[in-house]
């Protein structure tokens, strides 16, 4: 059990840990820590890094590789991201909600300008400033919401993050309403995004599809950035045998 808990630490928006911290994390002693981090270092799950601090491993890229090898979604939205990258020439990804993180499965980096944060930055998106994660928060269960909710902190990242649950909830209710969401330099200053969301054949929402530009770049193509993912979400919720509802 503490194995799975240290490695899901990894999985934040932090990527390196000290043996302390992750004692302090834990609520272990620190040779209790120690003896865990050294036992997962050893069979390749964890890292030492020069100052001699943990970060994941290599061996979980195998992992990875496998699991996205295995993966309907990745296999069947690989070429629909890349040609959404040729067509706009911007950063695209795709994400999915794993426990309480979101976790890009692909990203592709556009030939325009971008910051670099969007193709620099690691496995794991907030869930309340980024548009990949509102989108994933808005469309699941409530109790499931309020779970996650509860357990954690809104973080601010940057001047606009929002920070109030109540904020938040007005948010995500509007996101449901409008079918996308965007992240208007709520994650990083300088990074703009907008997300929609995946259906299967089950109407349950089970990715977000996105594209991320400069501020100025998003100002001057809002309209076009939006209709373009919300189009790709809607042929990708084809591909997974999602259908439209019929209204009488």
């Amino acid at each position: 059990m503490h194995a799975g808990a240290a490695l899901d630490l990894f999985a934040t928006e932090q990527h390196e840990w000290g043996t302390t911290e992750i004692a302090e994390a834990l609520a272990l002693p620190k040779s209790s820590a120690h003896a865990l981090l050294a036992s997962l270092t050893e069979i390749g799950l964890l890292e030492r890094t020069p100052d001699r601090r943990f970060r994941l491993g290599h061996k979980l890229l195998g992992f990875g590789e496998t699991v996205l090898a295995e993966s309907e979604i990745f296999n069947t939205m690989r070429d629909m991201l890349n040609e959404l990258m040729q067509r706009l020439g911007r950063s695209v990804y795709l994400a999915v909600h794993d426990g309480q993180h979101v976790v890009y499965i692909n990203r592709m980096q556009g030939p325009s300008s971008v910051p670099a944060s969007l193709g620099s930055a690691g496995p794991t998106l907030p869930m309340h400033a980024s548009a990949a994660g509102k989108i994933l928060l808005a469309n699941a269960p409530e109790a499931q919401v309020k779970r996650i909710l509860d357990s954690r902190r809104l973080e601010r990242l940057t001047r606009r993050t929002i920070t109030s649950e109540g904020d938040l909830v007005a948010e995500l209710k509007a996101v449901r309403q409008q079918g996308y969401a965007l992240s208007e330099g709520e994650y990083v200053a300088e990074l703009y995004c907008v997300a929609a969301p995946i259906h299967n054949r089950d109407t349950e929402v089970v990715a977000a599809i996105g594209i991320g530009a400069t501020a100025a770049d998003f100002e001057m193509n809002r309209e076009k950035m939006v209709r373009e993912v919300m189009r790709a979400a809607y042929l990708a919720s084809r591909e997974q045998g999602w259908r439209p509802s019929r209204t009488a």
